[in-house]
C-alpha cells in the first residue's frame, strides 16, 4: 500500500483528489451563505437564483473549449492556470459588493474550473493502463462526493468564526497551496511514466473535426446519458434540503443533517463503481461492456428509487431511497471518466471530455430550474418532481445502454 504513495502518477491522482474537494468547496460556498449574502447585499429571490446558476452555465458551455485548450496545451500548462485564476476569483468573492461584482466571480469561476475534471480523465489515459483507470479515476471524482457531503458544517463554521468573506479568501489561500504542491510534484519529463497498450492510443499526426466527434453516434448516446442522470444528481444537490424542509417539515438544522447522509453514501459509491468496472476487465469482460454495466444499473437503479418516494410516507424510509438513488447514480462519476479514455483516441480525450461534461452540467443546470417551474405548476407537489427526476435517469440508463463502439481516429479525420 506504502507503494501507491511513492508511485508518481498515485502522487499525481491524490494532489487531483484534493484539488477536486476544493473545487467543489469553491462551488458549493455560495449556497452554504446563500442567506448571509442575500441579507448584507439586499438581493431578491430571484437575483440569487440568477447568482447560483452563472456559475453552471459557464461551466458547461466552457467545457465545449476547455477539452481542445487541453489537448493542445497539455495538462501541466492548463493545470497550473486553472488553480491559479480560480483560487484568485474565490479570494476576489470576498470582497465583491453587490450582486454584479459576485456574479462576475462566479462567471470567471466557472470557466476557471472548467479543464480540472478534463485534466483528470487525460491523466488517467495517460499514465494508467486499462484495468487501473477506474479505480484512478474514481479517485479524483471522490472529490465532488467528499465535498457534498462535508461541506456544508466545515463551511458552516468558517462562516460562524471568519465571516462568508473570510469563508471565500480562506477557500482561495487553499487553492494556491495545491497549486504549488502540483508544481512541486509534476515532473514535466515524465514520458517514462506514459503507458500505450494499443494502436488507439499511439501518436498520430491526423487532424481531427471536432464536428465529427460531436456528432458520432457514441457521442450523442454518451452526451443524452449524461444531461439525463445530471438532471436526478443536481435535484438532489440543489433541492434535497429545501425538499426535506418543506415536505417532511424539518427544521433547517435537521435537514441539513439528513441531507448529508445520501451524499456521504455517494462518497464510498465512486471508489466502488471505478473498482468494479476494473475488476470486470481484469475478468476478461470487454472494456466498454465493463464501464457501462455500472453505469446502465446504477442509472435505472437511481430513477426508480427516486420514483419509489412518492409511495412513501415514513421519514426513514425516505431517507434510505434517496440514499440508494444517491449512491448508485454517484457511482457512474469516476466510471465515464475513465470511459472517455477507454473509448476516445488519446488526440481527443480531452476534447471528448469537455463534450461529456458539457452535457452533465446542461443537466446540472436545468434541474434547478425545472424543478422550481414544476413545483410553481404544480402548487409544490413534489411528486411531479420526483417523477421527471426519476423518468430522466431510467431514461439516461437506456441511452448509455446503446453505447457499443469506440470512436476512431479515422472516422473524426479532416
Amino acid at each position: 500500500m506504502s507503494a501507491l504513495y511513492k508511485d508518481y502518477k498515485w502522487q499525481l491522482v491524490y494532489i487531483m483528489l484534493f484539488a477536486s474537494i476544493i473545487n467543489y468547496m469553491d462551488r458549493i460556498n455560495l449556497s452554504i451563505a446563500n442567506t448571509t449574502i442575500r441579507a448584507e447585499f439586499g438581493m431578491t429571490d430571484i437575483q440569487m437564483g440568477f447568482l447560483l446558476s452563472a456559475f453552471m452555465w459557464s461551466y458547461a458551455l466552457s467545457n465545449l473549449f476547455a477539452g481542445g485548450l487541453v489537448d493542445k496545451l497539455g495538462i501541466n500548462r492548463v493545470l497550473v492556470w486553472s488553480l491559479f485564476i480560480w483560487s484568485f476569483v474565490t479570494v476576489l468573492g470576498g470582497f465583491t459588493v453587490g450582486f454584479f461584482s459576485l456574479c462576475i466571480t462566479r462567471i470567471i469561476l466557472g470557466i476557471a474550473e472548467s479543464p480540472f475534471f478534463i485534466i483528470g480523465g487525460k491523466i488517467t489515459q495517460r499514465y494508467f493502463i486499462k484495468k487501473q483507470r477506474g479505480i484512478a479515476s474514481s479517485v479524483i471524482n471522490l472529490g465532488m462526493m467528499v465535498a457534498n457531503g462535508f461541506a456544508p458544517p466545515l463551511l458552516t463554521f468558517l462562516i460562524i468564526g471568519f465571516g462568508w468573506r473570510g469563508m471565500f479568501i480562506i477557500l482561495g489561500i487553499v487553492g494556491f497551496l495545491i497549486a504549488f504542491l502540483w508544481i512541486k510534484f509534476y515532473q514535466k519529463d515524465d514520458e517514462k511514466y506514459v503507458v500505450s497498450e494499443d494502436e488507439n492510443e499511439q501518436k498520430s499526426k491526423i487532424k481531427f473535426s471536432s464536428w465529427a466527434l460531436f456528432k458520432h453516434p457514441t457521442s450523442w448516446w454518451l452526451n443524452l446519458g449524461n444531461v439525463g442522470n445530471s438532471y436526478l444528481f443536481f435535484f438532489y444537490f440543489t433541492w434535497l434540503p429545501t425538499y426535506l424542509i418543506d415536505a417532511k417539515h424539518l427544521s433547517l438544522k435537521n435537514a441539513g443533517w439528513f441531507a448529508a447522509i445520501p451524499f456521504i453514501a455517494g462518497a464510498f459509491a465512486i471508489p466502488i463503481g471505478g473498482y468494479l468496472s476494473d475488476l470486470l476487465i481484469k475478468r476478461g469482460v470487454n472494456v466498454i461492456r465493463a464501464r457501462l454495466m455500472p453505469v446502465v444499473v446504477g442509472s435505472l437503479l437511481a430513477g426508480s428509487t427516486a420514483l419509489l418516494v412518492n409511495y412513501v410516507d415514513n421519514l426513514n424510509m425516505v431517507i434510505l431511497l434517496l440514499t440508494v438513488s444517491t449512491f448508485a447514480v454517484s457511482a457512474r462519476a469516476g466510471i465515464l471518466w475513465a470511459l472517455v479514455g477507454d473509448i476516445s483516441p488519446k488526440e481527443v480525450a480531452g476534447t471528448f471530455g469537455g463534450m461529456q461534461n458539457f452535457a452533465n452540467f446542461i443537466g446540472g443546470a436545468l434541474a434547478p430550474i425545472g424543478t422550481g417551474y414544476l413545483l410553481s405548476m404544480t402548487g409544490r407537489d413534489y411528486n411531479f418532481v420526483f417523477l421527471v427526476s426519476g423518468a430522466l435517469s431510467i431514461l439516461g440508463s437506456i441511452c448509455y445502454a446503446m453505447i457499443r463502439r469506440s470512436i476512431l481516429i479515422k472516422e473524426i479525420a479532416v
